[in-house]
């Protein structure tokens, strides 16, 4: 599952890039500080995936195909297990797991140790530069490193010596250019860009936005020098000298001297007049960059595989389908009540270890074994699988079985959970039964359609409640059945303000006419929580 996420997370970080060059076309068309347009791409090529990861319901899935157990022939109980063939499975994208844990933390420590050598290196370098006195300005004079800010906490301006016999009014324009830098505090901003390279060194699409984040910044501190009285011609010139003599700082320091490529985009942009029609290319831009951060919204965020229930019969060579599309979703809904209601706790939980529970069912569908237990990466059930969980069942009362991943429960599981449903052949019993039926329900927040109260008789007020004044809302509970009513023996009042409502409060609710509640387009029985109100004005 790690290489997915990579390619989940490169994706949509390549949709953001789309976002920044939108962005950046929109807000320079409307003379706008461009670096928003990288900053807004860097945020959401790690936001949108964190939030993919934190609140999974929020986002479709991408079932992914993992290595499964090929089937090996006919399983009988009587094969001793060690003579059954071994299961060979086809090679997936999640056997590289390991191999990119390893490498995403090595990269990570590299980039990591990168940045911290080149910040000792800086150290030792400012150690050996003079302080100097420079109009009016205490700066760092270098043998041929800068002009540029170096430092986070207390950035400083380094010149180079050279640029120390520059004419005055160069000079100015270099010393307004750092003062630019420092004032928009742009050390910081590029020192964080740089850090988020550390968490995810892996993403093309992260290191393109870096770097388009930092000309982005030099544009900007190229439009402040302007506004604030620098000549252009004057100002391009200097550019092109300062890079021609340009030494590398470590840690990309924003400088008044970047790559030639940088340089030729700066120049230009300064050069370039701003169309007429500006604001309807800052629309059409604009709307490009909300049609990208949509689809990096809507993309499926990787999942397991998706498994459609399969039921394995003995003597057949592999699980076979359950049949038509309704019983499958029959299937399913019974599995979800199973888990309502032996272990509602996975409903809630949205983290943990990887869980498989087990169900063993009547021909009625009736749970009568439940297991819970820590499972496995990779699952193959047969006979021998069953037995070994429930010595009890063997080839002889199990009719079929069936596989079910997360992923087909919309959400409510969380991803590492699996659920095995075995059925017995009708007919068979088994000794020691331990738990009863199901009268496993769906709960209002796990259907479709809620239970909807549609009529019912007039509320009968005890009288003398009613003359004594008191008032309330009494909550009942029920089971809302197939039948549209509630089930006489589920209702049963949960909060009351007097025990004199009690009665009568039951009897409306049982008395009344619900529309059903509906699950998967099936019409399913729904616990619900019912609010009688007893008012005297009324």
């Amino acid at each position: 599952m790690i290489a997915a996420w990579m390619l989940y997370c490169v994706a949509i970080a390549v949709l953001f890039v789309v976002v920044g060059e939108a962005v950046e076309r929109a807000l320079h068309l409307g003379r706008r500080a461009t670096r928003w347009a990288w900053i807004a791409a860097l945020a959401g090529s790690y936001l949108v995936p964190a939030a993919a990861l934190l609140r999974p319901s929020a986002f479709g899935a991408l079932p992914l195909p993992l290595a499964q157990p090929l089937a090996t022939g006919p399983i009988t109980l009587q094969q001793p297990r060690g003579a059954l063939p071994p299961p060979t499975r086809s090679f997936s994208i999640g056997d590289l797991d390991t191999a990119l844990t390893w490498a995403w933390g090595l990269s990570a420590g590299a980039v990591a140790l990168a940045l911290l050598g080149a910040g000792l290196r800086l150290a030792a370098w400012r150690r050996r530069w003079r302080i100097t006195t420079l109009d009016g300005r205490t700066v760092l004079v270098s043998e041929n490193v800068g002009p540029a800010v170096i430092g986070v906490w207390r950035p400083q301006v380094v010149l180079p010596a050279w640029s120390l016999e520059l004419h005055s009014a160069e000079r100015r324009l270099m010393l307004l250019h750092e003062d630019e830098h420092v004032r928009a505090h742009d050390p910081w901003l590029r020192a964080a860009g740089a850090a988020l390279l550390v968490l995810a060194p892996w993403n093309p699409a992260l290191w393109w936005q870096v770097r388009r984040l930092r000309l982005a910044v030099e544009m900007d501190c190229d439009a402040r020098v302007l506004a604030r009285g620098g000549n252009a011609p004057e100002y391009g010139e200097l550019l092109l000298r300062v890079g021609r003599r340009r030494a590398r700082l470590p840690l990309g320091a924003p400088a008044l001297g970047e790559p030639v490529s940088f340089l030729g985009r700066r120049i230009r942009r300064m050069a370039t007049a701003l169309p007429r029609w500006r604001w309807a290319g800052a629309v059409a831009a604009s709307l490009v960059a909300a049609a990208a951060i949509f689809a990096a919204c809507e993309a499926p965020r990787p999942v397991g595989p998706e498994q459609k229930a399969r039921a394995g019969f003995i003597g057949a060579p592999a699980m076979i389908a359950r049949g038509a599309r309704a019983q499958a979703e029959s299937l399913l809904t019974e599995t979800m009540q199973g888990i309502a209601h032996h272990y509602p706790a996975l409903l809630r939980e949205r983290g943990g270890p990887r869980v498989e529970v087990w169900f063993v069912a009547d021909a009625r569908h009736q749970v009568i074994r439940t297991l819970q237990r820590p499972g496995p990466d990779v699952i193959s059930v047969g006979i021998p699988e069953i037995h070994a969980a429930f010595p009890e069942l063997d080839a002889s009362n199990v009719k079929g079985w069936s596989v079910h991943q997360a992923p087909e429960f919309r959400g409510l599981l969380r991803d590492n959970v699996r659920v095995i449903w075995i059925e017995l052949r009708e007919g068979t019993s088994l000794s020691g039964r331990t738990l009863p039926g199901p009268d496993g329900v769906l709960t209002e927040s796990m259907v479709d359609e809620r239970p909807v109260f549609l009529s019912g008789p007039r509320l009968q007020y005890p009288a003398l409640l009613r003359q004594a004044g008191i008032q309330g809302t009494v909550l009942v509970r029920a089971i809302i059945d197939t039948t549209s009513r509630a089930e006489p023996a589920s209702v049963q009042v949960v909060k009351s303000p007097h025990p004199g409502f009690d009665q009568a409060a039951m009897n409306a609710v049982l008395r009344a006419r619900f529309r059903h509640g509906v699950f998967r387009g099936r019409v399913v029985p729904v616990l619900i929580e019912f609010p009688v109100e007893f008012r005297t004005g009324g």
